[in-house]
C-alpha cells in the first residue's frame, strides 16, 4: 500500500528545479496475496536539480529511506538527443557498518531506454536498468513510476532549446 504526495517547482527560464516527494508505504507479504507485513514507514526526499552545460543533469536528495535510514542521494545522468539516458550515483546514510555491510553508502550505474527506439509509433515509456553491487536496504529509495521530473522533461526553455537542433 502507497500513499503518496508530490510537488514540483521548475521556472521555464532556469536551469535549476526543486521538488518533493513522500510516501506512506506498508511491506506486501511474500505470499503474492492481499496481506501486509507489519513493517510500515514514510519516507521523502527533497530534491534539488540543475541543468548543467551539455545536457548532464545533477541532482541532490536528501530525506528518509525504506529502511528508516536518513541520508542522501548524489545523481549524475545525461540524456541524449534520442531519449537514452545514462547515470550513476552515490548515496549515504546514517546506517552503521555493522548493518549495512561496506558501511553506510550506496552506489551504481543506470540506463534508461526509449520505447520509441523500437517502434514507427509513439509510446513514450522506458525501459529501465540498473545495477548497484550492494543487495541491502540501506539507501534504497522507493522504485515507482512516473516522477514529476520524468512527466515534465523538455519543459524549460533550454531543454526545448536542445530540443529543437
Amino acid at each position: 500500500m502507497v500513499l503518496e504526495a508530490k510537488s514540483y517547482i521548475r521556472p521555464f527560464n532556469s536551469n535549476f528545479n526543486i521538488s518533493f516527494e513522500g510516501f506512506y508505504v506498508k511491506q506486501r507479504g511474500y505470499d503474492q496475496t492481499f496481506k501486509f507485513r507489519k513493517y510500515k514507514t514514510t519516507t521523502a526526499h527533497l530534491n534539488l536539480g540543475y541543468l548543467l552545460p551539455m545536457g548532464i543533469e545533477s541532482n541532490i536528495s536528501y530525506g528518509r529511506y525504506l529502511a528508516k535510514d536518513d541520508g542522501f542521494t548524489f545523481d549524475l545522468s545525461r540524456r541524449t538527443k534520442s531519449g537514452f539516458k545514462a547515470g550513476i550515483y552515490f548515496t549515504r546514510t546514517n546506517v552503521s557498518a555493522e548493518l549495512f555491510g561496506e558501511g553506510s553508502f550506496d552506489k551504481g550505474f543506470y540506463f534508461q531506454i526509449p520505447m520509441d527506439l523500437f517502434s514507427k509509433d509513439y509510446k513514450g515509456g522506458y525501459s529501465n536498468f540498473k545495477l548497484s553491487p550492494l543487495t541491502r536496504d540501506g539507501g534504497a529509495k522507493l522504485e515507482f513510476d512516473k516522477d514529476l521530473r520524468g512527466l515534465i522533461y523538455n519543459s524549460s526553455l533550454n531543454e526545448l532549446r536542445q530540443g529543437w537542433r
